[in-house]
């Protein structure tokens, strides 16, 4: 019996429907010209077409489950739509009613085709530039920072302003955007006080160290920690940008808040053999001693770097064995 019940009930819908459809079909609005404008968070100002004989217009919008739903009256064109979500995409029609013969109510005349309209989304937001970096978004970061160039001045939630968080991506085309759009090459950090360069040379990113250098960026520059961007290379164990460093004028001899200077990171934070003689090579000091009154070779064997204290031991053998030699040759030329 419920079943029965519930099928005639269904086919009574289903030729509600219908019916509804095919008057709906008879209703066309001839030639219906509409437009949308003025899109902002909250709502959009829709434009159409008049129908003679109509006395006033119903707007419509569709709902997935709930169908039509009527959102507001009017008696002319345009009318702003209000109260809509931000970002979202709307399905909208208009229905031009005029008053019944018997003067008691509004009969449809004719329902226009539907309208897609798009409600505009906030200002964009730190996380919002932050996320299209990551993804490498170039046009996407240069709408959002040409609506908002302030966001240039924001950290993301990883306390990066964006210029830092584009370098550490490695994206070089949002950097050189960034660069262009006027972003600073002396703070990529407010937190920890580091700057672009220090994230370049730290995840070895060579391009960008050199447009930052050319941008007059800091070779000096300390973070927080008393680190230069050439400590932060050498903890990164970035053999060719400590190389490119040295070669344009960072001090090997900087020393960090431990009073570590790069030979003394190098042999800390288990940099490579290679590194250490790059640093060496270039006229490390081996017998200046950190905050603590420690030498590379004590750091060597605190930490267990017995291959870097074997190679110190012999640098500073050969070294000696120099300035004797040299000492020597002096000392033959004045007696001459």
């Amino acid at each position: 019996m419920c079943s029965t019940l519930e099928k005639e009930s269904n086919q009574s819908e289903d030729e509600l429907g219908d019916k509804l459809d095919q008057e709906e079909h008879k209703l066309l609005w001839p030639d219906f010209v509409s437009r949308i404008s003025n899109p902002t968070v909250n709502s959009v100002q829709l434009h159409w077409s008049l129908l003679k004989n109509a006395s006033v217009y119903s707007i419509d919008k569709f709902h997935k489950r709930l169908g039509w739903l009527q959102l507001d009256w009017t008696s002319s064109s345009p009318i702003t739509v209000t109260n809509l979500e931000e970002n979202f995409g709307y399905r909208l029609r208009i229905k031009a009613l005029t008053v019944s013969k018997d003067g008691h109510r509004y009969v449809p005349l004719a329902i226009s085709p539907e309208i897609v309209a798009c409600t505009a989304a906030a200002l964009p937001s730190t996380h919002c530039l932050s996320r299209a970096i990551r993804k490498g978004q170039q046009f996407l970061v240069k709408r959002m920072l040409r609506r908002r160039p302030s966001l240039m001045e924001y950290p993301a939630s990883n306390g990066f302003l964006p210029l830092a968080n584009a370098i550490i991506q490695g994206e070089m085309c949002i950097i050189d955007l960034l660069l262009s759009a006027g972003c600073s090459v002396h703070i990529g950090s407010p937190g920890s006080g580091r700057t672009p360069l220090h994230l370049a040379f730290y995840y070895g990113h060579l391009p960008s160290a050199r447009i930052l250098l050319n941008k007059k960026a800091r070779l000096e520059a300390t973070d927080s920690n008393g680190m230069t961007p050439a400590h932060c290379a050498v903890d990164a164990n970035q053999l060719e940008i400590v190389k490119f460093a040295l070669e344009a004028g960072a001090n090997a001899e900087a020393r960090d808040i431990c009073g570590w200077t790069l030979l003394m990171r190098a042999v800390v934070m288990d940099a490579s053999m290679e590194l250490i003689k790059v640093l060496v090579t270039h006229g490390a000091d081996l017998a200046a001693v950190d905050g603590v009154g420690k030498t590379c070779a004590d750091l060597a064997k605190l930490y267990h770097r017995q291959e870097a204290k074997d190679y110190f031991d012999e640098v500073q053998k050969f070294r000696l064995q120099k300035s004797v030699a040299t000492a020597d040759a002096v000392t033959k030329a004045q007696l001459q």
